[in-house]
């Protein structure tokens, strides 16, 4: 798969949205990583529309902690990542 797809891998079990919505809203998040790949800060670059998911995913990454390396063995900083709810 690709490293976007192993970067959300790594995150989506960490976030915990228990409500159903109609619509599949996208957060896009901003992730700033330090060389190793240690999360040192994330913001919330476009809202969904849906507060209690946009904080899911916020709080989802802070649980994470570190990223995987990509193929060339680094971590990019930052990467914008797109979450939604039904992918």
């Amino acid at each position: 798969s690709s490293y976007a797809g192993r970067i959300r891998a790594r995150i989506k079990p960490n976030i915990v949205f228990p409500d159903e919505l109609a619509t599949n809203p996208s957060a896009e998040v901003e992730v700033r990583t330090s060389p190793d790949g240690t999360i040192v800060g994330r913001k919330l670059l476009k809202s969904s529309g849906v507060p209690s998911w946009d904080e899911a995913v916020l709080k989802a990454i802070d649980k994470t902690e570190t990223l995987p390396r990509n193929e060339e063995g680094v971590v990019p900083s930052p990467m914008t990542i797109i979450f939604r709810p039904k992918d």
